[in-house]
């Protein structure tokens, strides 16, 4: 336990000229205020296009398309749009930086990239506020995560040993350090809540009392206001409708105080004049937004068993670019087949893996039917390597 706790610390220092790099505002004002996109979706193509076709008059690129085919060549003001836009695209990791920092400043989270919740934006800005740079608070979180791992393990399985041995084998996966050198990113944030619920639920099936519920609902909150809701929203709670079948009265507790606590992290949304029919409408466009994506969910299908056990995955932008991920390894397919077989072992020989099995299944499922980037199977690789 203790020799995963120091590698990581390890990794932490070799990167600490990048890690306690201080943040510079004017320049992240600067840099944001270039940007082609103002929101995490900025490297989609088919958007850029279809902003410049807005921009020129048109409802979007086929509506341009349709109108200038016989005119003009379209490929070519197709690659001159994405050319021009090349040089201005921000990360997502500098978007949550710059959007934390406005958060934690006054900005009204419905208007700076809306598409996710505000809870880890609101964690990077102040991380920014009190350690002067992005990844303060995130790397307090990774070992919190890791402390978890092992809690959450020794509840399972009742052994040192393997609580011992899922934080060591966590500490060495690339995902997990991955969030931190090239961060911050909203996945780590959602993985330390979701240990927190999972731990809470363990706890629960152990004692049986209402206050875990109390707990695991507030948890639950948190953990919806990290990414987009209604997809993660459907997920987790079917998780948890299962975890807890016929458990009403508790499932009850769980959702209300969920509710309650991820509306309390629009705190200023509210405190600026929103209203609940303009919040639940702002969630509206939320879902609108990403339902205009117009990505073919077939194409990806599975997309990520490719990236589990060969390293390459398929984008989803116009032609379909197949890109390495640089922090792949032979841990991913041996962790995931392992983890996968030991789902039937663990299910016979101990109860308290029933809520995790579960969400392993489930997560297989929702990854299976979403585009995907890899930084997403951090949720699926960390709940398998403390079942293996």
């Amino acid at each position: 336990m203790l020799l995963g706790l120091i590698y990581f610390v390890w990794t932490v220092f070799q990167n600490r000229a990048l890690l306690f790099r201080p943040y510079d505002p004017v320049q992240a004002e600067k840099t944001y205020g270039q940007s082609q996109w103002q929101q995490s979706q900025n490297v989609a193509p088919d958007k850029a296009r279809d902003e410049w076709a807005i921009q020129n008059k048109y409802t979007g690129w086929s509506d341009y398309v349709s109108e200038n085919k016989n005119k003009v060549d379209v490929k070519k003001v197709s690659d001159q749009i994405l050319a021009s836009i090349g040089k201005k695209v921000v990360s997502d990791s500098f978007l949550y930086g710059y959007v934390g920092y406005k958060y934690v400043n006054g900005a009204n989270p419905s208007l700076l990239n809306p598409e996710h919740p505000p809870l880890a934006k609101y964690l990077i800005g102040y991380s920014i506020r009190i350690f002067g740079n992005e990844h303060g608070i995130g790397i307090m979180v990774a070992i919190l995560i890791l402390l978890l791992v092992a809690v959450v393990s020794y509840e399972i399985n009742g052994s040192l040993l393997l609580a011992g041995f899922a934080l060591f084998v966590t500490s060495l996966f690339p995902l997990f350090t991955d969030q931190i050198i090239n961060g911050p990113q909203l996945e780590l944030y959602q993985l330390f809540f979701f240990l927190l619920v999972i731990l809470f639920l363990l706890k629960w099936m152990k004692k049986k009392k209402m206050i875990l519920c109390v707990g695991m609902g507030v948890s639950f909150g948190m953990l919806l206001s990290t990414k987009t809701l209604l997809p993660f929203f459907l997920l987790f709670s079917g998780w948890l409708v299962i975890s807890l079948w016929k458990r009403w009265k508790e499932l009850f507790i769980i959702f209300f105080t969920g509710a309650l606590t991820f509306c309390l992290t629009y705190y200023v949304y509210f405190a600026q004049g929103g209203t609940l029919r303009t919040f639940l409408g702002l969630q509206k466009y939320i879902v609108t937004f990403y339902g205009n994506s117009s990505i073919p969910l077939l194409e990806f299908a599975g997309n990520y068993l490719r990236l589990i056990f060969t390293g390459y995955w398929k984008f989803w932008d116009t032609a379909r670019t197949v890109s390495a991920y640089a922090e792949w390894n032979i841990l991913w397919p041996l962790i995931f087949l392992i983890g996968m077989y030991m789902l039937k072992i663990q299910w016979t020989k101990k109860k308290y893996s029933h809520p995790l099995i579960w969400f392993v299944i489930l997560y297989n499922l929702f990854v299976f039917i979403i585009p995907v980037f890899p930084r997403y199977l951090l949720l699926l690789f960390v709940p398998l390597i403390i079942l293996l």
